[in-house]
């Protein structure tokens, strides 16, 4: 759709219908453990000053969405993450999760993830899924290609719901990659091949988050050999 026609739809329209439907559901919803998840999350100091990369703990995550304008009613359909430790990607220790939408998916968010509305309504709401996602990934730094979409689009989702601000520490590594590499095309689809990273299905949440956990790694390894320091990657973000 273009964004011109989005635009209107939403204000003309969409906009009342996703707030009568989060209002309608938050009274089936326990939101108050999830603000305070949020607001604890939020409270946790990491060590950024440690420059020995192996004593973080990252979760790499990624969200499919509806779409890229959340402002305009877009929303998360899945979220997917995995752990680094001691700087390798730790297969076992993963997540991932459908999340029950607002509206319907186009048929072109359908194409592109593969998931449908059946599978979708079969999940539990936005709220609930961060909670989850929350819990999983507590006392780790979140780490997203790129952070710049995927953090803000977070914040525009927690905030429709009325929940606190969220402000976690994460990495971009996008934006690492540049600072690395900066003459070069760093997008995911071209970081696979420069990694020889085994190429997984893509625009699924689990496969492209852990993807991006083995450009990371790799990332990390170049860090290492540079002497740059934690503080250093988390202020590349600017979010």
């Amino acid at each position: 759709m273009p964004v011109d026609i989005k635009i209107l739809e939403y204000y003309f329209w969409k906009q009342y219908t996703i707030k009568h439907k989060i209002k309608k559901v938050k009274k089936q919803l326990a939101l108050e453990p999830i603000a305070a998840k949020i607001d604890e999350y939020n409270r946790v100091l990491i060590n950024s000053n440690e420059e020995d990369f192996s004593k973080q703990t990252f979760t790499v995550f990624d969200l499919e969405t509806t779409g890229f304008f959340p402002e305009l009613g877009d929303e998360i359909i899945s979220i997917g993450a995995v752990k680094i430790k001691n700087n390798k990607v730790i297969y076992a220790d993963t997540f991932y999760k459908l999340v029950k939408p607002l509206s319907k998916v186009s048929k072109l968010t359908k194409q592109l993830t593969g998931l449908t509305n059946t599978e979708l309504n079969q999940s539990s709401y936005f709220p609930e899924i961060l909670y989850d996602f929350l819990e999983f990934s507590e006392e780790s730094i979140l780490v997203a290609h790129p952070a710049t979409f995927d953090i803000p689009f977070l914040r525009s989702s927690i905030k429709a719901w009325n929940l606190p601000y969220f402000s976690p520490i994460s990495i971009d590594s996008h934006s690492l990659a540049n600072s690395l590499h900066p003459s070069q095309n760093n997008y995911l689809d071209h970081l696979i091949k420069k990694y020889h990273i085994k190429q997984r299905k893509r625009h699924h949440a689990l496969n492209d988050s852990i993807m991006t956990a083995e450009i990371f790694e790799k990332l990390l390894e170049e860090c290492k050999k540079n002497s740059s320091s934690l503080t250093e990657l988390i202020t590349l973000n600017n979010l």
